[in-house]
C-alpha cells in the first residue's frame, strides 16, 4: 500500500465508511471508564523524596497530589500499562482499516518508498488474521462487559462461549475468538479491568503490587514539575522516561 506525495509527510490511512462516534479518523476509541482508588506513590512518599521536611502548605500538598496523578498517567499513557486497578473501554468499528493501529502516541510506521510512504500494515492484520481483539491496556484483571451495538445504538451481549482472555498478564492482552465462533455485525464495546494492583476482595491489593521502576518514575517525574529548575528539569524527566524504556509496548505489533 503507498500514498503521500513523497515529500516527507506520512500518507493518511484509507477513509472507511463508518466509525464509531461519527468519527472517521479513529479506527477504534480507548477511553478509561474510572480512575484508580488508590495512587501508586503516596503524598508522603512523594513530600520525603521532594525533601520537603519543613510543613507543607495545604495548597502545596494539593499541588504535589495533582502532579503523581499527572505523572502515573503519564507512565501509562507512555508505556500501555494501567498501574493500579481502573476500567477502561474500547469501542472498535464494524469496518477496520487495513492500515496500522493509533493508540496513546504510537502512530502507524510508515517508510520512505518510490512511490512516497509506504505503511505497515502488520497491526491491525495481524490480529484480525488470528481472529483476536488486542485489548490495549494491560494487565487485565477481567472483562466486565462485552458487546456489540448495531447501527442504532442497540446492545446485544456477546455470547461468553465464543470467546476468551488470552494472555491477560502479558503486554498484549487479547479477546480471542473461539473456534467455530461468529459475532454480529457491528461496533464491538469491551469493557475490562486493568492494572497491577487488583482492588477488588478485602482489602484488595495496595501500592505494593505496582513495579519499582513505575514508581520511581512517578517521582522522577513528578520532581521535574515540581521544582520547575531549568537545569535539572529536564535530566530529571530524562532518567523517569529512562526507567520506563524497557516497558515501551509499540502496539502495532506482535
Amino acid at each position: 500500500m503507498s500514498g503521500g506525495s513523497g515529500t516527507g509527510t506520512p500518507a493518511s490511512p484509507a477513509s472507511i465508511s463508518k466509525t464509531v462516534a461519527g468519527r472517521r479518523d479513529a479506527p477504534f476509541i480507548l477511553e478509561r471508564v474510572s480512575d484508580p482508588e488508590i495512587e501508586p506513590v503516596t503524598l508522603a512518599e512523594m513530600i520525603t523524596h521532594l525533601r520537603e521536611f519543613t510543613s507543607l502548605s495545604v495548597d502545596a500538598q494539593t499541588e504535589i497530589s495533582g502532579l503523581i496523578v499527572s505523572a502515573r498517567e503519564w507512565v501509562e499513557r507512555e508505556t500501555g500499562r494501567a498501574l493500579i486497578d481502573q476500567t477502561w473501554r474500547i469501542t472498535i468499528n464494524d469496518i477496520l482499516p487495513a492500515s496500522g493501529d493509533v493508540v496513546s502516541g504510537f502512530s502507524w510506521p510508515a517508510w520512505p518508498s518510490s512511490n512516497g510512504w509506504q505503511l505497515d500494515m502488520i497491526g491491525w492484520r495481524h490480529w484480525l488474521s488470528r481472529g483476536e481483539i488486542l485489548l490495549r491496556k494491560s494487565p487485565v484483571l477481567a472483562i466486565t462487559s462485552f458487546v456489540v451495538a448495531d447501527a442504532l445504538g442497540a446492545e446485544t451481549a456477546v455470547d461468553p462461549t465464543t470467546w476468551a482472555l488470552t494472555e491477560p498478564d502479558s503486554k498484549w492482552p487479547r479477546i480471542a475468538k473461539l473456534s467455530g465462533s461468529s459475532w454480529n455485525t457491528g461496533a464491538l464495546k469491551i469493557e475490562f479491568r486493568a492494572g497491577f494492583a487488583d482492588r477488588t476482595g478485602s482489602p484488595g491489593q495496595g501500592a505494593e503490587m505496582v513495579p519499582m521502576r513505575f514508581k520511581q518514575a512517578i517521582k522522577l517525574h513528578a520532581e521535574a514539575h515540581y521544582d520547575r529548575d531549568e537545569k535539572m528539569m529536564q535530566k530529571l524527566l530524562d532518567a523517569a522516561d529512562y526507567l520506563i524504556q524497557p516497558e515501551r509496548s509499540d502496539l502495532r505489533l506482535a
